[in-house]
């Protein structure tokens, strides 16, 4: 007999681009399909760079479900983002052709090491682009360790003085709309 079945994690990456942002949004989410057998996606937003004087960025976030380590996901994610033109050496605060960051992995809370990174992310709580994708995905889960859900979380960032400074907005277009304007 086998050990105990590996139990699926859910996971949810944030992915961003404001290079040629249509095209690479939608190979991002395609090759994540083709990773992970179920992902589902949150709305886009369109948000100005952060932190520099950029283009715009498209913003989403994605849920899968797995069970692939933290480790492994991370590295899916970073081969993913190299495929499609991201340049490593490039500062934290630049254009991205495609950025994919690990939000949250199940309830997973820790510090940042070598090998992984900290989890929740904190942009979760202090970037508009990742916080509101993720109330519209997940609108009444809980923050990990915490009474809050997600909704609750949105509603109170922005009536804070950093929310009112990351204005978002939702992208008209649908998927099918997207996908036809790439393709």
């Amino acid at each position: 007999m086998s050990s105990a079945a590996q139990k699926n994690v859910r996971v949810f990456l944030g992915l961003g681009s404001n290079l040629n942002r249509e095209h690479n949004i939608v190979c991002g989410v395609r090759a994540l399909e083709s990773e992970f057998r179920q992902v589902s996606l949150s709305p886009i937003y369109e948000s100005e760079a952060f932190g520099f004087e950029g283009p715009a960025f498209f913003n989403l976030v994605a849920e899968v479900q797995t069970q692939a380590s933290l480790s492994s996901i991370q590295s899916i994610c970073k081969a993913i983002e190299l495929e499609y033109g991201r340049v490593e050496s490039d500062s934290k605060y630049s254009s991205r052709t495609l950025d994919i960051d690990i939000l949250l992995y199940g309830d997973l809370v820790q510090a940042k090491t070598a090998q992984e990174p900290a989890l929740p992310r904190a942009d979760v709580l202090t970037r508009a682009y990742v916080l509101k994708p993720l109330a519209d995905l997940i609108p009444f889960a809980h923050y990990p360790h915490s009474d809050k859900t997600f909704q609750q979380l949105w509603r109170e960032f922005q009536h804070t003085d950093i929310g009112h400074q990351q204005p978002i907005q939702r992208l008209a277009m649908s998927w099918s709309q997207l996908l036809a304007a790439i393709d």
